[in-house]
């Protein structure tokens, strides 16, 4: 995680002065405040406060609380062995001054919501949309037990995504104030609910896959809207478009997390080096530095998952996804992950080689790792390959996330 701090300004003033000027940091007509703002931006660019902040602590309350909670709905009846793993939507944890927490899943969630009114004339009873707030007015009410506001941490998953709720002040010591209601955006909450339902994701990769695009949540919503536009859904406008979504600044801050929450463990630096390659154009190094790095990523967690390794690497492939379905819970839309092992193993990537009908665009391993292609080095392709590593890694950190071992 990249901080600013005086060493890395000074390395930032040292490129400056010396590449730029041919002068020394230490130069007093040197341009330090450039160098301290284009720091502080390259740490703004790569912060990954937020997403470390989601999935630490779920980390460290899933073994703890979590799962137990899972464990004991299925016992009681409220969960079906069937359903498991339960594909997550709404988790609530409630902490009462005494007693142990108390831990909802889904439909157990309530939300209450105060805010604005947009009309007059409501009636009791009356149905309430999210249109009849004043956008911005809406606050959470903390939940309560016996009359009494207890600390809280509020979760809703979507389409690879999460947001996050919490306040404890109502567990704080006496005379440390009062909870505060918590800003909530119905607005877009709402808006982006609609928007997956007018557009499936399900549809959206079906459509993707026949493209050799493999799944991302990178694709909402940009890619949605721009396919929607007249002509926006040829195969050279799906490119373009993908190719901006990926540009430096989202591998800047895909890199920052990976590194941070050690994702690929010994493989970092070989996703970092095909990112980097990638990003200098230099699409055949990036590609032949990503392709050995899937057998030996998916080979490496089944063995630290407590897997067992047998067979072929496609039978790998099936034991990586039975350990991700052997949890009691799913982070993710089940549809998600049965996308991105299905785009490994029955899409072009096990492909023979005299199969494939586009080198330049299919995304396929042998043709590559034994040297039969030429003249394949894209950047589509080069992206393709760096989008399933993208993917795989996502899967990596919500099953870490899940067996509480995220570093």
């Amino acid at each position: 995680m990249l901080m600013v701090t005086e060493d890395n300004v000074r390395n930032r003033a040292y490129f400056h002065f010396v590449n730029r000027t041919g002068s020394n940091w230490q130069d007093p007509v040197s341009n330090w405040i450039q160098a301290i703002a284009e720091e502080v931006e390259a740490a703004r660019a790569t912060d990954i406060t937020g997403e470390l902040f989601t999935f630490r602590p779920l980390s460290q309350f899933m073994l703890s609380m979590i799962i137990p909670a899972i464990e004991a709905k299925v016992a009681n009846g409220s969960v079906s062995p069937n359903a498991l793993p339960v594909e997550l939507k709404r988790l609530q944890i409630l902490w009462p001054q005494s007693g142990q927490p108390i831990v909802q899943i889904n439909d157990e969630v309530a939300i209450n919501i105060i805010g604005k009114p947009s009309r007059e004339g409501y009636k009791l009873g009356e149905s309430v949309t999210a249109a009849d707030f004043i956008p911005g007015s809406e606050r959470l009410v903390p939940p309560e037990i016996s009359g009494a506001r207890v600390a809280y941490l509020l979760l809703f998953s979507s389409f690879m995504d999460f947001r996050v709720y919490f306040d404890a002040t109502a567990n704080a010591p006496e005379g440390q104030g009062e909870s505060v209601m918590q800003p909530y955006e119905l607005q877009e909450l709402a808006a982006r609910k609609s928007f997956f339902q007018a557009h499936p994701p399900e549809a959206l990769l079906a459509r993707l896959k026949q493209l050799g695009w493999p799944p991302s949540p990178t694709y909402y919503p940009t890619l949605v809207h721009s396919m929607s536009q007249l002509g926006g859904d040829t195969p050279q406008n799906i490119a373009t478009t993908i190719k901006a979504i990926h540009a430096p600044a989202y591998w800047a801050k895909r890199i920052a997390l990976w590194e941070e929450l050690t994702i690929f463990a010994a493989r970092t630096e070989y996703v970092k080096k095909a990112i980097n390659e990638y990003l200098e154009a230099d699409y055949v190094s990036a590609i032949y530095v990503a392709v050995p790095q899937f057998e030996g990523i998916i080979n490496d967690y089944v063995k630290s998952a407590g897997g067992t390794l047998s067979g072929g690497f496609r039978d790998h492939v099936n034991e990586f996804l039975r350990l991700i379905q052997s949890r009691k819970l799913l982070l993710f839309p089940r549809y998600a992950l049965t996308e991105v092992v299905d785009f490994i193993d029955s899409g072009t990537f096990w492909n023979n080689t005299s199969t494939v009908t586009n080198q330049q665009e299919d995304v396929n391993r042998h043709g590559i790792a034994h040297g039969v292609f030429t003249g394949f080095e894209t950047q589509e392709l080069a992206l393709k390959f760096l989008i399933l590593l993208d993917c795989i890694a996502f899967i990596l950190l919500q099953d870490q996330v899940l067996r509480g071992v995220l570093n």
